[in-house]
């Protein structure tokens, strides 16, 4: 397909930000080259990134399970979910948009992986957190991702921790599925979501994508002005609406979640992408000019 912008310049890229699920891998496996893509976009130059609305895994993992798979990815270059949370956590302390940041050392319930915690220690965030629903501190916050071990218990902590102790209600993402080599699973969504009902009300803050910190905050790390950065991602209302929202050239991938009817049906213009391709591996050719 052609592109939307008419001003597009290959030329003045200088990073490409991926989205991960989908696009460079499909659960536990590579996409077909591209391991070959990445070191091609190096040998010109050009920084990648990837930016994933993933909170279970701290970046240094996340980064090595990459490897592992051929993806020669370092740890500086992964923007994960979980790091956006404490990054913008440790903003809401500077700026105190609600009154629960004001706390000198607050409790934080985590529903979620070991990411989040993580997250919060590498960056020396000035609070308590846990995953266990017995610590009997009462939370000041609820922080949500994806939980692969969700229980019954864990939302009960939540809406409680909510409700009765005002702890201030905070979502990763709210991506309702990812996909994965034998097709798509509940992603971080259907847990803030199941918390949301319990609760009565939607999270206080999102975090991912597609909501603005997300990219604000990479292409801060990138060191790039907007008009210097391509997105390619596979999910329209996260991936495309971040990329056009921050004037970021948005490049959608049919590998993932997003069939061609979805996009032929798109009513949201702000979703729409400024260029479609059917793999990651056909980036080399648009960037080529061929």
């Amino acid at each position: 397909m052609s592109t939307r912008r008419n001003d597009f310049d290959a030329r003045r890229i200088r990073t490409v930000i991926f989205d991960a699920d989908g696009v460079l891998i499909h659960g536990k496996s590579p996409h077909p080259g591209a391991s070959e893509l990445l070191d091609w976009l190096r040998e010109g130059g050009r920084r990648i990134f990837v930016l994933t609305n993933n909170s279970s895994t701290a970046r240094g993992k996340y980064a090595s399970r990459l490897r592992r798979m051929g993806l020669q990815i370092h740890r500086s270059e992964i923007i994960t979910s979980g790091y956006l949370t404490a990054r913008h956590f440790v903003e809401c302390q500077r700026t105190r948009p609600f009154p629960q940041f004001a706390v000198r050392v607050p409790h934080i319930f985590v529903v979620g992986g070991d990411g989040i915690p993580a997250e919060f220690k590498a960056l020396g965030v000035r609070a308590t957190l846990t995953r266990s629903i017995h610590d009997p501190r009462t939370p000041h916050f609820v922080i949500a991702g994806i939980d692969r071990t969700l229980t019954y218990a864990k939302i009960a902590r939540a809406q409680r921790a909510i409700l009765k102790h005002e702890a201030l209600f905070i979502a990763t993402n709210q991506d309702p599925t990812f996909p994965t080599e034998d097709g798509v699973q509940p992603g971080a969504g259907t847990i803030v979501a199941a918390i949301s009902t319990a609760v009565g009300r939607r999270p206080d803050i999102v975090v991912g994508k597609p909501h603005p910190l997300a990219m604000q905050i990479t292409l801060e790390t990138a060191g790039c002005d907007a008009s210097e950065v391509l997105m390619v991602g596979d999910r329209l209302d996260t991936d495309i609406q971040v990329s056009r929202e921050a004037g970021v050239f948005a490049v959608l991938v049919l590998s993932g979640v997003t069939t061609r009817r979805q996009l032929r049906d798109l009513k949201n213009p702000m979703q729409r992408p400024d260029h479609v391709l059917g793999d990651v591996v056909e980036l080399r050719r648009f960037l080529s000019g061929r």
